[in-house]
């Protein structure tokens, strides 16, 4: 598998659990470890930010169980690095996460780019 296609798979598997994308982010801005009970509150202050007249019931992370399941699902594709301290995870994108974000950044501005030339 190429690079390429190696990225599509995992945007492709982010697209079906949209929080998994957010969480991502929100540890990008982050810029430090984030604690997994953390994870949910930077998660939804950002999407927030972006959505600022959202309701409680659609903000990406709701309830423990979406939580645990995004964080699950994103340590088991490798784009989070876990540390544990104490008896606590502390979470930090991987390099393999920041990857895939700079990937989806560049479809997006390349979908752009397609639409404003079938606009012309």
């Amino acid at each position: 598998m190429s690079r390429e296609a190696i990225l599509d798979a995992l945007l492709s598997a982010t697209a079906e659990n949209e929080n998994m994308m957010w969480m991502l982010a929100a540890l990008r801005m982050a810029e430090r470890p984030v604690q997994k009970e953390q994870l949910r509150e930077v998660t939804n202050a950002l999407y927030q930010q972006i959505h600022p007249n959202v309701e409680q019931e659609q903000l990406p992370i709701r309830s423990r169980h979406l939580l645990d399941e995004a964080a699950a699902m994103l340590e088991g594709a490798s784009l989070v690095k876990v540390a544990e301290v104490a008896k606590s995870k502390r979470y930090t994108l991987s390099p393999l996460g920041e990857e895939l974000l700079n990937y989806r950044q560049y479809k997006l501005m390349q979908e752009r780019v397609k639409r404003k030339e079938v606009g012309q």
